[in-house]
């Protein structure tokens, strides 16, 4: 029995090593390919991830999406971030996504700032100059062979307008990026660039369905077979790009992979037509195309053709060779790229570990931490540790012995450094992020600059080799977790809520949090507040002994007569120096942890608002910050969930609000929606948010029958007219107004119903500049004895946002029939 055991037990070592070997066999093919191909859209999730999959592990390819957003202007369905934190969490999630595809990961400092409906609109708030130079870098920096863009450039107004702006802009960069008068000001740190070809990667859904399709000419498109098996890795290329779209959770994109033959269509817009179906036809993209490189070509055939899957350490002394070869060519594009592929290939191959851990999460500029450094070499493979740099500096010049930890232990200081997301740290504008360091523009997130350099020796030869300072702890569940180690100010601060709201002239108390990130800090802390606003006391004094401690600190507000809206910020004060920055963790299990700085600020609104109501119920659905905003104005907010949801336990609530997309992501309304309806009826009020059109039933959402486009209104600005400005709930509790729209963010609403029974009454109308009336972003009706509500504007933006209007137009919903 034991032997059987151990039979088992070895054969499954063996695969799982096999499985390894393979990877590195890939590795190695990649090594003897250069070529380069760059996908661009706009936001995340617009990639096509069969693609990218396809030429970074079929074609070999290093292969990169650029989205010109982080998409911040999206919903979220796992939970309550909106803007700037779902952004932080969309690029967590393509950076997922291409650990698993292969690819590599750029942006812009275009900010996602809602749906826009034509690209003057969108590259006018971007400002176009400023990307399209960005984008110019980013192809001379990259040097693409290819560039495949997502949307068609030729067609404005069809789709969203940062889709054809994307497009425009990678249309007019292929050609400025070889042009030295374009931009000259980055040839000091890139060089001009000719791209061979660029596609556009069109699909049946561009022609208006599959038939129509069919009988497009396609004489300047290249077919391609995007679902080959991958037999050495034993996968299928929609296996990859299933599981890579599948990060896309918080916009819940979760895929499932295609059976059988897949095909790609790629059509030729810029750069001479292919010959054949391959794009990459009549480029050289061997060694060939770097002088000195048809050595390095010979040598890696050889070590391809020589490889052994069980023992790929054997490989490791021709690498070394390559290595060295690589590190004399005068092509430093090339040869960085290489070196680095090269170098990841004798470590797997020797399958050496190096780790550089520290014992806590984060720390600040300038302190002390201890740190840990450790190196294995489980081959049989002589290899010298010489020396350890970087953060740490170590010579410790010794063979390390075959499978022994050689570590060391020892305090470092820690640098000014900031390890936080770059594009965050300083307020931008609507179409913009404001970073100041060039360098760092168009990266997924801030370079690691806290890391150890470990030079070993193989035949003579040294290899430094970069090794992040990390933290790694163990979860119960998850098992180990790695995270990179984050350097923060000495303290943050905020206020505890995000809005405030005074409904008189009396004074409030308003509430902030100090959190110190070192032990024995002392200093003040102050509120500040626009002119006119009285503030007691002017700063109090800041004692906390211990890291990691949370204080919260009371000041007295009273708010200027009349109505008025402005930005507090609280400030603290140490010695000579002041720190304004909040820190919000971010901790999804499918994402790195985040830790997000940016400059703290709350909207406080000195408004006038009656309510008739003070408290509801609140159906939770997607993830908003609605009931949040509600208990601003003191409104007690139940949140139930859909299990729980019961007749007799709404009976005593005077209205029920029911959260953003409850019934795209809760399947089981379909049914249980009787229980809404019978709520209504004995005297409720049931306010329904927007849901999605796609996919779904709208008749599931409303006791009359009701039907939901995508019709929206993307102008924040854009005219509201009153239907019937006489209406009961536009004039009880509050006396609702044209003014009441002003300084509306983002947009006015979406997902707007564009059929409904005649038993509804429309409040308003509103639409985008050259567009028809849209009467559908408000419905109410009666039903029994209660009233029903339905409303595509975008309270669940508005609110958290500090809109005086939404808040009055919101509680005027919420007391309607009460």
């Amino acid at each position: 029995m034991r032997k059987v055991f151990l039979f088992f037990f070895l054969t499954s070592l063996s695969a799982i090593f096999s499985q390894d070997s393979a990877r590195i066999l890939k590795q190695l093919q990649k090594l003897n390919t250069l070529c380069s191909v760059l996908y661009v859209a706009a936001h995340p999730d617009d990639e096509n991830t069969r693609l990218i999959s396809l030429f970074s592990n079929q074609y070999n390819a290093r292969t990169a999406y650029l989205s010109l957003t982080r998409g911040d202007g999206g919903q979220n369905l796992i939970g309550t971030e909106l803007r700037e934190e779902l952004g932080l969490i969309r690029t967590q999630e393509l950076l997922e996504a291409r650990k698993i595809d292969g690819g590599q990961q750029f942006f812009t400092t275009a900010n996602d700032f809602g749906f826009s409906k034509n690209p003057d609109e969108t590259l006018n708030i971007w400002n176009e100059k400023e990307i399209l130079s960005q984008i110019v870098f980013r192809i001379r920096a990259f040097k693409p062979d290819i560039i495949i863009h997502r949307f068609d450039h030729r067609t404005p107004g069809s789709t969203h307008g940062h889709h054809t702006s994307s497009s425009m802009l990678s249309e007019k960069a292929f050609h400025l990026s070889n042009d030295p008068n374009a931009f000259p000001e980055q040839l000091n740190r890139v060089s001009l660039w000719q791209t061979n070809r660029q596609f556009y990667n069109t699909s049946w859904w561009a022609y208006g369905g599959r038939e129509n399709f069919k009988k497009a000419d396609k004489s300047n498109m290249i077919p391609l077979e995007s679902n080959p098996v991958d037999l050495l890795l034993g996968r299928t290329n929609e296996e990859v790009a299933a599981k890579s779209r599948s990060q896309h959770k918080s916009q819940g994109f979760g895929s499932s992979p295609k059976l059988g033959s897949q095909t790609e269509y790629l059509e030729l817009i810029n750069g001479n037509k292919p010959s054949n179906t391959n794009p990459l036809d009549g480029i050289d993209i061997s060694w060939n195309r770097v002088e000195g490189g048809n050595n390095i070509k010979k040598q890696i055939e050889a070590i391809v053709s020589d490889f052994d899957i069980e023992k790929p350490y054997k490989s490791v002394s021709a690498l070394a060779e390559v290595y060295q070869l690589i590190r004399n060519l005068e092509n430093n594009h090339w040869k960085k790229i290489k070196l680095a592929e090269v170098k990841k290939l004798i470590k797997n191959c020797l399958r050496l570990r190096l780790q550089f851990n520290t014992f806590k999460e984060t720390g600040v500029p300038e302190s002390y931490i201890p740190v840990e450094i450790k190196v294995i070499n489980p081959s049989p493979i002589s290899v010298k540790l010489i020396s350890v740099d970087g953060l740490l500096k170590l010579e410790p010049s010794k063979i390390l012995i075959q499978n022994k930890v050689w570590k060391r232990l020892k305090n470092i200081k820690l640098p000014n450094e900031n390890t936080t997301p770059y594009w965050l740290l300083k307020e931008g504008n609507l179409g913009n992020y404001e970073v100041q360091n060039e360098n760092f523009k168009g990266l997924p997130e801030t370079p690691n600059l806290l890391k150890a350099k470990i030079s070993i020796q193989i035949n003579n030869i040294v290899i430094p080799i970069d090794i992040p300072l990390t933290y790694r702890s163990t979860d119960r569940v998850a098992g180990e977790v790695i995270q990179n180690f984050q350097i923060l100010p000495r303290v943050t601060t905020k206020l505890n809520k995000k809005v405030i709201l005074f409904q008189d002239d009396l004074s409030k108390k308003v509430r902030l949090q100090v959190l110190s990130h070192i032990n024995n800090f002392r200093g003040k802390v102050s509120l500040n507040t626009p002119e006119g606003w009285t503030v007691l006391p002017q700063s109090q004094k800041v004692e906390i002994k211990k890291t990691g401690v949370s204080k919260e600190y009371i000041f007295e507000v009273t708010p200027p007569k009349g109505n008025c809206t402005g930005n507090f910020s609280s400030i603290v004060t140490e010695g000579e120096k002041n720190y304004d920055m909040s820190l919000k963790e971010i901790n999804y299990p499918h994402i790195s942890k985040q830790f997000l700085l940016s400059p703290n600020k709350t909207t406080a609104s000195r408004i006038d608002i009656k309510t008739n109501v003070n408290k509801v119920a609140y159906l939770n659905g997607a993830g908003d910050k609605v009931a949040e905003s509600l208990r601003n104005l003191g409104i007690s907010v139940t949140e139930i969930n859909v299990n729980d949801l019961r007749l007799e336990s709404l009976l005593s609530y005077p209205t029920l609000i029911v959260g953003i997309r409850a019934f795209n992501v809760h399947k089981e309304l379909a049914y249980k929606n009787k229980i809404l309806w019978d709520y209504v009826k004995q005297g409720g009020t049931v306010i329904v948010q927007y849901n999605t059109s796609r996919g779904f039933d709208s008749s599931q959402m409303a006791p009359y029958p009701i039907k939901i486009s995508r019709d929206r209104v993307t102008n924040e600005n854009a005219e509201v007219r009153f239907l019937q400005k006489n209406h009961l709930l536009l004039n009880k509790p509050n006396k609702i107004s044209s003014k009441d729209f002003d300084d509306w963010v983002q947009e006015r609403g979406l997902y707007f119903a564009y059929d409904w029974d005649d038993r509804y009454q429309t409040l308003f109308s509103m639409n985008d500049k050259g567009e028809k009336p849209k009467n559908g972003s408000l419905l109410v009706a009666d039903y029994g004895e209660g009233k029903f509500i339905f409303t595509g504007l975008s309270f669940f933006r508005e609110l958290p946002a500090g809109v005086p209007g939404a808040y009055r137009l919101f509680i005027n919903l919420i007391s309607y029939g009460k």
